[in-house]
């Protein structure tokens, strides 16, 4: 959708015939001051996009430049008015909004979560393909979600990066990720500095875990023993093969679209994301049989 122009035409349309979509992707339009100034000084360079909607006009595309102009108490606004449905119109918002880094990373995950999840109209390649983005830079946007809301909010505003998210995501444990991620932020971590950071902290949870087996009284039976054994040994493997998916992400980015070696990578990953599918499931059907679930 993106490489196609849009058919409709160019007019000019009363502002108090025009509102916000309901589909927005940003609650928060951000400081309009300068965008305000800059309008009022050379006019709006560029037509918002709009589609009729019950006899008014929604924004598809250009709230803020709406925004600015209605506050700058402008009667009428220049649009480019196109006929779409709720699917292509969320499509286009999408589109210039990741062009324009318009989103930070968990408004991007949000929107990317909505149009798969929330409304249903396609699969992560499907939405990659109409944004333009590969799958991974789609999948590892919304594992962000994943995350505390207090490490998203680090990283909506800019104190951690994505990519220190996605390190903390190998821990287990939310109290320690939003510990992670606090001390992350307040010390401004690399991203190697935290993956060093988690993999420590992994090691020691493994090691204390052995000691409490090791110091469990006679009175546990070997098969108690066995079973926590059990879990903890399915919970480290499921984390390595998430700590892989990531490394083999990383990798896929490194190398251009249609290369073959690309695709034979896609394809260990979906092997790769199938076996930690299972993993999952095995353990979750494994603590339910031992009364833990």
């Amino acid at each position: 959708m993106s490489s196609q122009p849009l058919a409709g035409f160019i007019d000019e349309v009363k502002i108090n015939e025009t509102h916000l979509s309901r589909q927005a992707l940003r609650e928060d339009l951000g400081n309009l001051d300068e965008l305000m100034a800059s309008i009022d000084k050379v006019g709006l360079l560029q037509p918002i996009i709009v589609r009729p909607v019950e006899g008014e006009f929604e924004v598809v595309a250009g709230n803020r430049r709406f925004t600015a102009c209605k506050r700058l108490g402008w009667i009428k606004i220049l649009c480019h008015i196109v006929e779409l449905d709720d699917k292509e119109a969320f499509e286009i918002s999408l589109i210039e909004n990741v062009q324009r880094n318009m989103l930070n990373h968990i408004e991007e995950a949000q929107a990317f979560k909505k149009y798969v999840d929330g409304y249903g109209w396609g699969g992560v390649s499907d939405l990659a393909r109409r944004i333009g983005k590969t799958q991974v830079y789609v999948s590892r946007r919304l594992r962000l979600l994943n995350l505390p809301k207090d490490v998203q909010n680090d990283i909506a505003n800019n104190r951690l990066s994505s990519s220190v998210g996605e390190e903390i995501l190998a821990l287990n444990d939310q109290d320690k990720q939003v510990e992670i991620g606090a001390r992350a932020a307040e010390e401004k971590l690399s991203r190697s500095e935290v993956r060093t950071l988690v993999k420590k902290i992994r090691d020691d949870e493994l090691e204390s875990d052995d000691l409490f087996v090791d110091s469990l009284p006679y009175s546990y039976s070997s098969l108690e023993q066995q079973q926590r054994i059990t879990d903890r040994a399915l919970a480290r493997s499921i984390a390595a093969l998430k700590i892989s998916l990531y490394r083999i992400d990383d990798a896929i980015n490194l190398l251009e679209e249609g290369w073959v070696v690309r695709q034979i990578l896609f394809e260990h990953r979906k092997e790769l994301h199938s076996h930690i599918d299972a993993l999952m499931t095995l353990r979750k059907r494994f603590s339910k049989s031992q009364g833990r679930v």
